[in-house]
C-alpha cells in the first residue's frame, strides 16, 4: 500500500487506554480500515510498540487518553520511556488524543507523544488531534480523513483542525449573544437565547453544560457603593470580580472574626444553621453589611479579602453540537423577585434576558456525561422536566433515533408557560417524539404537577422501565427530587408488584446501573 507521496507503509495502530474509550475507539478505526481493503501491520497497545524498530515505511496511528493530570495511561508507560530514550524514530505518525477539559493538563499526555515524536524525527502526517469527553464527532471525522489519506488522498487529513480548547474560569472565551426570545408570557419569564461560539474550538453535545461568568451584578455593587459611601475605581473593579449574591457560613465566621459582631457569630452556631439558612435566602453580601456591619468594622480591603471569587453560572445547553457546531442554545428562567422592600435580581440571567445583540459573554462547557443519551439509541427513554428544566430535552429531540422517546413536561399555565409548544407538537406529529403528557399547575382548582403525570401514565412508565428505558430528569432540585424519586417508586410497587423496601432498592439499581439520569440544580 502506498502513501499519496507514493511510499509504501505499513499502517501501525496503538492504542492507550485507561478507562476503555481509546481502545474502542481504535477497534472501530481498526474495523473500518480492514472493511475499506488495508491489512494492519500491527494492532494493539502502546506498550506494544517498539518506538527504535519503526522505519520509513510505517505510518504509526496513535489513539491515547490521558490518565490524571495528563500522565500515560497504565498501557502506554513502556511506549513513553523508550519513546524518551530513543535516538531518532523515523515513522510517519498521526495522534488522535482524549481528555477532559476539566484537567490542567487537558489531553497532556497525547500532547507529549506528538511533541516527542516530532522532536524524535517522526513526521505528522495530520494535525494533533485534542478530544475531550464529547469525542465521537471528532473521531469520525479523524477516521474518514485518515481512510481518504491511505486511499491516496492527502487534503481532508491536512484540512483537519480538530483541537477542543480548555476554557475555564480562568480563561474563558468571550462568546457573542447572537439573538433572545421571551419564550412566554407568564408572570416568571422565560426566554431562548443563541450564544455565537465560531472559532472558539468549543466542542459539545446535547445535555452538557455552558458556564458563564456574568458581569458585576449592579443592584448589590451600587448598594455597596452607598453603604461606604463612596468606592474607589479601582474597588469597584476588585468587587466586579468577587460573588456578590451567594452567602455561606464560612463568609459569616470570617465576616464575626473582623468585625466582632456578636449576631453575626450567633448565626454560624451549629444550633444556628436554620436561622441562618433562613437568613440567607433571597439575600445578598449588600444586606449583610447593611444588617450587621459598619464601614468602620469593615473598611473596603477587609470585605476583599473575605470574599470569594466570583461563581459561574451553570446552564444546560438546548442545542446539538453535530447539528449546531458554531452555536449554544440555552433556555433560562429570569430570577428576579422583592423582599423586605427591596428589589433582586439574579447575576446572569439578568444579564442574559436584557442583553443587545452582540454583547459579549464569558462563557466555557463542561461535559455532563451523566446526561447524554443512551449509547444505544434503540432504547426507549423517559424525559421528565418542569419549566426551564425542557432545556437539554430540546438538544435531545434536534435529531431523530429510533428508540421512543415519552416527555412529561409541567409548568404554571398552558395559556402562558408552554415551552415550545410548537416545536414539540411538530415532533410528536412527525414521530420524533413519541408521547408528550403535559402538567400545568395553576390551571385547575386542585394543583396538578408532573410526578401526577408519571403516577397517571405509571402502567407505561413501568413497561418502559421493563424494556430498559432509561429515564431523565432536569429541573429544579427542591420541587423534583424527592416528588419524582417518590413517583417512581409508587409506580414500581403498584405496577411491579413491590413492597416499600423493594421499590426503593430498584430506584437504586437503576440509578446504579446509569438507567437513572438527573441535572438538578
Amino acid at each position: 500500500m502506498h502513501t499519496p507521496d507514493g511510499v509504501v507503509s505499513n499502517i501501525r495502530l496503538a492504542y492507550g487506554s485507561e478507562s476503555g474509550n481509546a481502545g474502542g475507539l481504535a477497534n472501530i478505526l481498526a474495523k473500518q480500515l480492514t472493511e475499506a481493503g488495508f491489512t494492519l501491520a500491527q494492532f494493539g497497545e502502546l506498550d506494544d510498540i517498539a518506538p527504535d524498530t519503526l522505519t520509513n515505511n510505517d505510518t504509526l496511528l496513535v489513539i491515547t487518553s490521558s490518565f490524571g493530570d495528563g500522565e500515560a495511561p497504565g498501557n502506554a508507560c513502556i511506549f513513553y520511556e523508550n519513546l524518551l530514550a530513543a535516538k531518532a524514530v523515523s515513522c510517519r505518525f498521526a495522534v488522535f488524543g482524549l481528555g477532559d477539559v476539566a484537567y490542567p493538563k487537558f489531553c497532556g499526555f497525547s500532547v507529549a507523544i506528538d511533541t516527542l515524536l516530532r522532536d524524535k524525527g517522526a513526521r505528522p502526517i495530520a494535525a494533533r488531534v485534542d478530544a475531550d469527553t464529547s469525542f465521537n464527532h471528532f473521531f469520525q471525522r479523524w477516521a474518514d480523513a485518515v481512510i481518504d489519506y491511505f486511499k491516496g488522498d492527502s487534503a481532508p487529513l491536512k484540512k483537519l483542525n480538530l483541537q477542543v480548547k480548555a476554557y475555564s474560569e480562568k480563561e474563558s472565551f468571550p462568546a457573542r449573544i447572537q439573538s433572545v426570545k421571551r419564550l412566554n408570557s407568564g408572570k416568571f419569564p422565560a426566554y431562548e437565547m443563541q450564544i455565537d461560539i465560531t472559532d472558539s474550538g468549543i466542542s459539545y453535545q446535547a445535555g452538557d453544560l455552558l458556564y458563564i461568568l456574568p458581569p458585576a451584578n449592579k443592584n448589590t455593587l451600587a448598594r455597596i457603593a452607598g453603604f461606604y459611601g463612596q468606592l474607589s475605581k479601582a474597588n469597584r473593579h476588585q468587587l466586579g470580580k468577587k460573588e456578590l449574591r451567594h452567602l455561606s457560613k464560612p463568609l459569616f465566621r470570617a465576616l464575626a472574626k473582623i468585625t466582632q459582631n456578636s449576631e453575626l457569630k450567633a448565626l454560624t452556631k451549629i444550633s444556628a444553621s436554620k436561622r441562618l439558612a433562613d437568613y440567607c435566602y433571597g439575600r445578598d453580601i449588600a444586606d449583610v453589611l447593611c444588617d450587621f456591619c459598619s464601614p468602620k468594622t469593615l473598611p473596603i480591603a477587609n470585605l476583599l479579602t473575605v470574599l470569594s471569587a466570583q461563581l459561574p453560572r451553570a446552564y444546560s445547553i438546548a442545542s446539538c453540537g453535530s447539528i449546531s457546531p458554531d452555536t449554544v442554545t440555552l433556555c433560562i428562567r429570569e430570577v428576579a423577585y422583592s423582599q423586605n422592600g427591596r428589589k433582586y435580581h439574579g447575576s446572569a440571567s439578568h444579564f442574559l434576558a436584557h442583553s443587545e445583540i452582540g454583547t459579549r459573554v464569558a462563557i466555557y462547557v463542561r461535559a455532563n456525561q451523566h446526561f447524554h443519551l443512551p449509547e444505544n439509541n434503540q432504547v426507549p427513554i423517559i424525559l421528565i422536566a418542569a419549566g426551564v428544566g425542557i432545556a437539554p430535552y430540546m438538544g435531545f429531540l434536534s435529531r431523530p433515533r429510533p428508540g421512543a422517546i415519552h416527555l412529561f413536561f409541567g409548568d404554571r399555565y398552558k395559556a402562558h408557560d408552554f415551552l415550545y409548544r410548537e416545536a414539540l407538537e411538530k415532533h410528536l406529529k412527525n414521530g420524533r417524539l413519541t408521547a408528550l403528557y403535559t402538567a400545568f399547575s395553576r390551571d385547575q382548582a386542585e394543583k396538578k404537577y408532573v410526578q401526577h403525570l408519571l403516577q397517571e401514565q405509571g402502567e407505561t412508565v413501568w413497561q418502559l422501565t421493563e424494556n430498559k428505558a432509561e429515564i431523565y430528569v432536569c429541573g429544579s432540585k427542591a420541587k423534583l427530587q424527592k416528588s419524582i424519586d417518590n413517583a417512581l417508586c409508587e409506580i414500581a410497587q403498584h405496577h411491579g408488584q413491590m413492597n416499600a423496601n423493594a421499590a426503593q432498592q430498584w430506584l437504586f439499581n437503576l440509578t446504579n446501573t446509569g438507567r437513572y439520569h438527573q441535572d438538578l440544580y
